[in-house]
């Protein structure tokens, strides 16, 4: 039974506190929106033991927890709905009454401006022009830029007087710059030359003609330039594939002098049946030697000549001549893969003038066979 009256008492007063709060939300919302504070407010009167029972008595309708927690959910859904929409409104109304204040604030500030101009406007002219003659362009500018657009077509002229004149010093300042950059720069610097002179040729069109003259020099010099790299990068490539001159040295044993030899591989491969197929080169060597003398031979890895014991021709065909027929030996340990040719000081004196020799030699059951050799840049003595 205590217990019972005790529950009942902190109902109540847990009632009656929310209602307080929710008044106090409803009076406060009051000052933001009227509506969204008698939203409020109704909804405090549901936590009034009186009028629930009041509720209850002409409805037959016990107002429960949940029915409250429903309404007072619906309740600040309003609310808040409410209040931002009043709150929106006076914002709107705030900015516009600020727009409306800014923009009488310029209007009064353009007339005085106008005022002020209209009776000094000579003195301002003045200041100008003796900015002008001091070639202070900056600060005219800035002077005409205070004064102008106030009604007076002096100053405003004197304004764009004042913006020509400036463009037109920086122009010439600029000019001057560059002419005396020219000297600074080298001869042969064509590039730098020709974005030069096109800038001086967009201040002084008398220019144009040496930025073209420049341009396309430095065009050329370019174009040059990435041939000549093309040329050493292919030049490197066959360097590795061996397709152009190597040079060796190394000491002869029995005499103790150096063996020297420039050799270089054939552009072209061939590729022999069983059994020495595979696709291979052949090699075109320079050779002096202590006890043996200078020799030129040819030489393939797999393979046999056709020459036997009493020597043979090969053709050969330099670059800048026609085909001959050159003597062609064995060597003396009967290797069938190696022809010395005998011709070895006209070979040697025209392999140094032409960029390549074609020789062609016969191979047992495989024909005749041509092989083409870069010989270009041969550094031999």
């Amino acid at each position: 039974m205590a217990d019972s009256k005790v529950g009942m008492v902190f109902k109540s007063a847990v009632m009656w506190l929310l209602f307080a709060v929710f008044v106090i939300i409803g009076l406060v919302g009051m000052f933001a929106s009227v509506l969204s504070g008698a939203i409020m407010l109704i909804a405090a009167c549901i936590f009034v033991p009186q009028i629930n029972r009041s509720i209850e008595e002409k409805t037959n309708v016990p107002v429960t927890p949940g029915m409250r927690t429903v309404i007072i959910l619906v309740c600040l859904g309003f609310f808040i709905y409410t209040s931002n929409n009043a709150m929106d409104a006076d914002r709107a109304q705030r900015q516009a009454q600020e727009a409306v204040a800014n923009q009488q604030k310029a209007e009064q500030a353009l007339k005085e401006k106008r005022e002020y101009v209209a009776a000094n406007k000579d003195a301002i002219l003045a200041e100008m022009n003796t900015l002008i003659v001091k070639q202070d362009y900056a600060a005219a500018t800035a002077l005409g830029s205070k004064y102008g657009n106030a009604g007076s077509y002096d100053i405003d002229q004197a304004l764009s007087k004042v913006s020509a004149q400036k463009a037109e010093a920086e122009k010439q300042q600029k000019k001057a710059t560059l002419l005396a950059s020219l000297s600074g720069l080298k001869q042969d610097d064509y590039k730098a030359q020709a974005s030069t002179y096109a800038q001086l040729a967009a201040i002084d069109p008398s220019h144009q003609s040496n930025a073209d003259k420049y341009s396309k020099i430095a065009e050329q010099r370019a174009q040059e330039a990435k041939a000549r790299e093309q040329a050493a990068a292919e030049r490197s490539l066959k360097q590795t594939m061996g397709l152009i001159w190597d040079y060796a040295e190394n000491e002869d044993n029995m005499s103790g002098k150096s063996v020297r030899r420039a050799y270089v591989s054939s552009l072209n491969t061939v590729n022999f049946r069983f059994p020495y197929e595979g696709t291979q080169r052949a090699t075109l060597t320079i050779r002096k030697h202590p006890r043996w003398g200078t020799s030129v031979y040819i030489s393939i890895d797999k393979g046999q000549f056709v020459c036997g014991y009493d020597d043979c021709d090969v053709r050969v065909r330099f670059s800048k001549g026609s085909a001959q027929r050159m003597t062609a030996s064995e060597p003396d340990d009967h290797s069938s893969n190696i022809l010395f040719i005998s011709n070895t000081s006209s070979f040697i004196g025209q392999a140094r003038k032409s960029e390549k020799v074609f020789i062609e030699a016969g191979f047992y059951q495989e024909g005749n066979k041509v092989f083409e050799f870069d010989i270009s840049g041969l550094d031999w003595k």
